[in-house]
C-alpha cells in the first residue's frame, strides 16, 4: 500500500524532524548541518551532524502539541488562493517559504534572492517558482523541501501594520482601508475624511479588526492571522524563526544554506545595506506619491508622518528634529535633500539601544489609547496566534493599565 499523505493538507499529523534542518550550536568548531539532503558530502560534513539546537526544536515541539490539543486545527478563514500566495519555492535549493507580512518578509526574499546569486543555480528574476506550481503537487513538494516560516508577537504586528499603512502616508491604503475603517468605527466622520481616510486613529483601526471578525470578513493579510497564512497544523515546519530574535535565526538559516549550497553570504551583507536602502526607499516612496497624498494632507505633514514612522521603528532617535521648516519642505525640498536626512538622521545615532527601545515605548503608548472593553476583544483575535507561536497573550506592558496616562502622546499626535 502506498504511503497515505493527504493528512499533510487535510489535518495535522506530527513528524519525526529529527533529520530536518540539523541546527548547529556557535561554540562548535563545525558548523552543523541536515546531511540528509546533501549528496556528495565531504566526511568533515558528515561530521557535523547533529540534532537540531534546542530553541528550535521547542519551537516545533509547541506548534505542534498546540495543533494536537486543538478542536479545529487552526484552519481559519484563507482560501486555497490566499495560502498559496504566501507561499514561495526555490526549487533549485530545495527550500518552501511560508511568508507572513510585517514579519521581515521582504529582507527574507532579499536574503534568498542573494542565494541564488551567490550559488549561481537561479538568477534574481526567477529566483521563486511563484506561479509554477499547483496545490495538488504540495505533498510532493514538502517531501523535497525545508519548510521553513517566521513569525511575530503578535500584538507588536497589529501595530507595525497599522504604521506602515496608515499612520505613515499610503495613499493606496487610505483608499482602500483607511476608508473603511472610518466607515465601520467613526460616527458623524467628515466628508474630507471620508474621501480620503487619511486620519484613522489607532483605536479605530483596532476596532476596525475586531468588528471584520465578528462579522467574518477577510482582513488584508496584513492584519490576518499568522496562522492563516501559513497552515502550521496542516504543515508540518522544520524552521521557525521568530521576528524578537531575527538576526540569530537569520544566521542559523544563513550557515545551514552557505554549507548546503557552497555560498559566503553573511549577515553584513545585508546589514551595510540597510540605511541606505531604507533612506532611499521613504524618499522615493514619498515623492512618488506626492500629488496624490496632497489631495489629502499637506506635503510637509506626509514628510513628518514618514519621519516619525522611522522614530517608531527605532530607526531615529525621537528627539532628532526634522531639519527643514514647512515652508521649505514644500516649495524647495528634494528627494535628494529627504534622502541625506534620513541617512544622516539614521546614522547619527549613538545609543542603539535607546533608540531600539522607542519600539516599546511607541507600542505602549499606542494600546494605552485603546478602550479597555476593544482591548480585550482584541485578545480574543490575537490568542490563537499567541497559543500556537508560545506568545503571551496578555502582555503586561500593554494590559497593565494602572497610573495611565491617555494625555502623554508623543508618537501618535500628528493629526
Amino acid at each position: 500500500m502506498p504511503e497515505d499523505t493527504s493528512y499533510k493538507i487535510q489535518g495535522y499529523k506530527p513528524e519525526d524532524t529529527s533529520n530536518k534542518l540539523q541546527g548547529y550550536k556557535p561554540e562548535d568548531a563545525c558548523l552543523r548541518i541536515q546531511v540528509t539532503k546533501c549528496k556528495n558530502t565531504s566526511l568533515m560534513m558528515q561530521k557535523c551532524r547533529s540534532l537540531i539546537t534546542e530553541k528550535y526544536k521547542e519551537r516545533i515541539n509547541h506548534l505542534q502539541q498546540t495543533c494536537l490539543n486543538s478542536t479545529d486545527g487552526f484552519k481559519g478563514k484563507s482560501t486555497d488562493t490566499d495560502f498559496k500566495f504566501n507561499i514561495l519555492i526555490d526549487k533549485q535549493h530545495n527550500l518552501f517559504y511560508c511568508q507572513i507580512q510585517k514579519v521581515g518578509t521582504k529582507f527574507i526574499k532579499d536574503l534568498l534572492r542573494k542565494l541564488s546569486q551567490k550559488s549561481k543555480k537561479n538568477n534574481l528574476k526567477n529566483a521563486f517558482d511563484e506561479n509554477e506550481w499547483k496545490l495538488s503537487d504540495l505533498n510532493s513538494i514538502m517531501e523535497n523541501t525545508d519548510k521553513i516560516m517566521f513569525v511575530r508577537e503578535p500584538y507588536s504586528r497589529v501595530l507595525s501594520g497599522y504604521v506602515d499603512k496608515l499612520f505613515a502616508p499610503n495613499n493606496v491604503y487610505w483608499d482602500v482601508t483607511g476608508r473603511s475603517v472610518l466607515a465601520n468605527t467613526r460616527d458623524n466622520v467628515d466628508n474630507h475624511s471620508m474621501s480620503c481616510g487619511h486620519d484613522v486613529s489607532f483605536p479605530e483601526f483596532v476596532k476596525y479588526i475586531i468588528k471584520s471578525e465578528k462579522q467574518g470578513r477577510n482582513l488584508d493579510r496584513h492584519y490576518a492571522p499568522l496562522y492563516e497564512h501559513c497552515r502550521p497544523c496542516q504543515i508540518s515546519y522544520d524552521f521557525i524563526g521568530k521576528f524578537e530574535s531575527f538576526k540569530e535565526d537569520i544566521l542559523f538559516l544563513l550557515d545551514y544554506l552557505n554549507i548546503q549550497h557552497g555560498t559566503n553570504i553573511t549577515f553584513s551583507d545585508f546589514e551595510s545595506e540597510t540605511t541606505e536602502s531604507r533612506a532611499i526607499f521613504q524618499s522615493q516612496r514619498l515623492f512618488n506619491m506626492r500629488k496624490k497624498l496632497e489631495r489629502c494632507v499637506s506635503f510637509y505633514n506626509a514628510t513628518m508622518r514618514t519621519w516619525r514612522e522611522m522614530q517608531i521603528r527605532g530607526l531615529i532617535s525621537i528627539h532628532k528634529q526634522f531639519p527643514f521648516d514647512a515652508e521649505y519642505t514644500e516649495s524647495h525640498m528634494t528627494k535628494k535633500d529627504l534622502f541625506v536626512a534620513v541617512k544622516n538622521a539614521i546614522s547619527s545615532v549613538q545609543n542603539i539601544s535607546e533608540v531600539k527601545a522607542q519600539r516599546d515605548a511607541a507600542l505602549i503608548e499606542a494600546f494605552r489609547l485603546v478602550p479597555t472593553v476593544d482591548l480585550y476583544s482584541l485578545r480574543q483575535f490575537l490568542k490563537p496566534d499567541c497559543a500556537l507561536f508560545n506568545y503571551d497573550s496578555m502582555p503586561m506592558k500593554i494590559f497593565d493599565r494602572q497610573n495611565m496616562d491617555k494625555n502623554s502622546v508623543q508618537y501618535f499626535n500628528l493629526f
